[in-house]
């Protein structure tokens, strides 16, 4: 049976891939920032890719206000 591609099956470097977690040690994330322990992080468990806190945080406002704009609530 056919489930799909790569691009739906949750390797996508997608918003809705990601987990928020805390991070447990100090690391340098894919997106080329600092990331220290106990940071709110962005993770995709299937891709190993982290988000540091300052580009979390931003990505994941930008996904609430293109949420909100296609619900028509702004």
């Amino acid at each position: 049976m056919y489930y799909g591609t790569r691009r739906n099956s949750g390797y996508a470097d997608r918003f809705y891939n990601y987990r928020e977690i805390e991070a447990r040690f100090a690391a340098s994330g894919t997106c080329g920032h600092d990331i220290a322990k106990g940071d709110r992080i962005g993770w995709h468990p299937k891709l190993k890719k982290t988000q540091c806190a300052s580009c979390w945080s931003r990505w994941c406002a930008e996904n609430v206000e293109a949420d909100m704009l296609e619900r028509g609530w702004l």
